[in-house]
């Protein structure tokens, strides 16, 4: 079964669990349409809260991804690639330079054990990913900094098509909403693979 619906989330929704205070907050942030961004892409159902929802809006858009450099230096050595990646615009049926950077939006289900993150695997934890949104609407030094590298985000691999409207939305997020989002996460995992949370 592709989407088996038996995560915590969907036995929450059945009134089969309760969520953890942590939780509900990561909850409430998530689909709130003035606190976060989230829902922006990642949810296809017209309610917030509604049954058998997948958590991708299924639309391409380009994020700001940096480049991943692992991945790059071992395309080059190996593929002979060294141009940036395309996203969408690099199908050959494709001919709107708008197009550029685009990548489709994953379902969230399952996120907590799926890393490492984006659609080349540039972030390790969920964490730095919801970090990683937040530099767009945070002013404080320490949100323009990559808790993984310890450094300053890199810049967007493509940076013309950026969704900004989409990455704009919303207010920035402390430390506290940030563990929430993770935590609301985490009980979209499946039932048969919640032995893989830590």
């Amino acid at each position: 079964i592709f989407a088996p619906f038996s995560s915590k989330y969907d036995r929450f929704l059945r009134g089969e669990v309760i969520l953890t205070e942590t939780e509900e907050l990561g909850r409430l942030l998530f689909f709130s349409q003035q606190f976060t961004n989230c829902n922006q892409c990642h949810q296809l159902q017209p309610i917030p809260g509604a049954k058998m929802e997948t958590f991708s809006d299924y639309r391409y858009h380009n994020i700001g991804v940096p480049v991943n450099t692992k991945l790059a230096n071992y395309q080059h050595e190996n593929l002979h690639r060294t141009e940036p990646d395309q996203g969408l615009f690099a199908n050959s049926n494709v001919d709107a330079p708008t197009m550029r950077g685009k990548f489709k939006t994953p379902t969230l289900r399952n996120i907590a054990v799926t890393g490492p993150y984006m659609h080349n695997g540039v972030f390790e934890k969920l964490e730095t990913v919801i970090a990683f949104y937040n530099q767009y609407n945070s002013r404080k030094a320490k949100a323009k900094i990559n808790p993984e590298t310890g450094k300053n985000w890199a810049a967007p691999e493509i940076k013309d098509t950026l969704a900004l409207k989409e990455l704009e939305m919303g207010n920035a997020l402390d430390k506290r909403r940030i563990k929430a989002l993770v935590a609301f996460l985490k009980t979209l995992t499946d039932e048969r693979y919640a032995y893989l949370l830590d």
